[in-house]
């Protein structure tokens, strides 16, 4: 909520967020009470998400929905097949899946973690693919052509298989890095299939189409993509608790999404 602005498009009381821009990165303020910060940075709430709500949402919810934007953009929709999320249990991915099966695809969640089935599956998954199943270091340069869609989150081989196992036509939306920087593929995929490769960068995104995704994000009518079980996902730890909330996510422990309570409770 804005305390005091020297600019004219905000006023004391608005209520407001910011995401990107390296916010807690680059710059100071990611778990500040108060934070200065430029307008330009600042997306007005939108009518229908809470304060919460937005934040349990936040960068990973923005993601999530920038890449489902920019596979649309691609032509993609539902169907053309089955769309695959990889990292399933994490913040975007659970939130991913929810938008895309709101949306009516056929989610296939891929996931390192045996003991989350159930969960996946009650957010919207059609399909549950362990990772133990399948060869990331396959040496064919095209496989089994499953996906219409991808939202990856983990990079490395992962995504180097993603490229060998897309339809005719299939659009990746890549976005992060937790299984490896480096890409490891062949021009086939690209050349013979006619396969997507697409970056989504929400730090950087300009504000018309914040601005939009935000608008999507707090509806769940007609391409809104308000997640319809966020309270399952999202849970509030004490801003003293940081420290051991880091550690499960390192562990690889963590799941959904976590919201920092800076007050302590009353």
């Amino acid at each position: 909520m804005v305390v005091s602005s020297q600019d004219a498009r905000f006023k004391a009381g608005d209520e407001v967020l910011v995401t990107g821009y390296e916010m807690g990165v680059a710059h100071d303020g990611g778990f500040a009470e108060y934070a200065r910060v430029p307008a330009d940075w600042v997306v007005p709430l939108p009518q229908g998400l809470t304060l919460f709500e937005a934040m349990a949402l936040g960068t990973a919810g923005f993601t999530a929905a920038l890449a489902i934007h920019r596979l649309e953009q691609n032509e993609l929709t539902p169907d053309k097949g089955k769309v695959i999320v990889t990292g399933a249990t994490g913040g975007v991915g659970s939130l991913a899946i929810q938008m895309l099966s709101g949306l009516g695809y056929h989610v296939v969640a891929l996931t390192g973690k045996d003991g989350e089935h159930d969960y996946l599956k009650s957010l919207g998954a059609g399909e549950i693919l362990p990772r133990g199943e399948i060869d990331l270091h396959g040496t064919r340069p095209l496989e089994k052509a499953q996906w219409a869609g991808a939202l990856d989150a983990v990079g490395g081989d992962t995504l180097a298989w993603l490229t060998r196992t897309m339809q005719q036509n299939g659009v990746i939306a890549s976005f992060g890095n937790a299984g490896g920087v480096e890409l490891h593929t062949t021009v086939f995929p690209f050349i013979l299939r006619g396969v997507r490769l697409i970056g989504v960068d929400s730090a950087a995104t300009a504000m018309p189409l914040r601005r939009e995704i935000w608008r999507r994000l707090a509806s769940s009518i007609g391409t809104g993509l308000r997640p319809r079980q966020l309270a399952q996902v999202a849970h509030t730890v004490p801003f003293a608790e940081l420290p051991q909330a880091f550690l499960r996510l390192l562990q690889g422990h963590a799941r959904g999404r976590t919201v920092v309570g800076i007050k302590p409770a009353s």
